[in-house]
């Protein structure tokens, strides 16, 4: 593997090849939960490997290639949601028509991932970016604040409404699933 790794570096062919199909899945699966739909994933992930190639020699061959790529994957996406205007961070609170009625409750979401991973790609995208970059890929608020050149307020804003926005949907959801 390392042998692959340092191949890899040197810009050795079959060695890339060896990285892309060990890689490619997880992070096409990253790039689903950015993009809206399955081409623009596809795209991402072509850009991402591109970087990747091009960027060869600035990876540490001492450290993990997963994380290197993962963070390479996560930028293309940013750069592309912004690049195609699709990331619009809501300021505004009219978005929400919650109903009166109660919300789910934290524990319940647990159970509800299927739904969850549905809601996130119909959710705005300004709401998913911040949403997967924070509680799927364990960003700060501070590490968003400079991903996407906004405040940590902004990113903590953008989280809760993404919450709320989930909470709203899943309760929709049901409302509709027991009519």
């Amino acid at each position: 593997m390392e042998e692959n790794i340092e191949e890899f570096i040197k810009g050795n062919k079959k060695a890339f090849d060896w990285v892309y199909e060990k890689y490619a899945p997880s992070m096409f699966g990253i790039c689903m939960r950015y993009a809206n739909c399955r081409d623009d994933a596809q795209e991402i992930l072509q850009e991402t490997f591109i970087k990747v190639y091009e960027n060869r020699g600035k990876m540490n061959p001492q450290l993990p290639l997963g994380p290197w790529i993962k963070t390479i994957t996560i930028r293309t996406a940013i750069n592309f949601l912004k690049s195609q205007k699709r990331m619009v961070l809501k300021e505004n609170d009219d978005f929400f028509e919650a109903p009166q009625e109660s919300f789910v409750q934290e524990n319940e979401m647990k159970d509800e991932k299927s739904s969850l991973l549905k809601l996130l790609t119909e959710m705005p995208a300004g709401y998913r970016m911040v949403f997967n970059l924070f509680v799927l890929d364990n960003l700060t608020h501070k590490e968003i604040a400079e991903y996407l050149d906004i405040t940590e307020g902004a990113s903590k804003s953008q989280l809760s409404k993404a919450k709320s926005w989930i909470k709203i949907n899943l309760e929709k959801k049901r409302i509709n699933e027991r009519a």
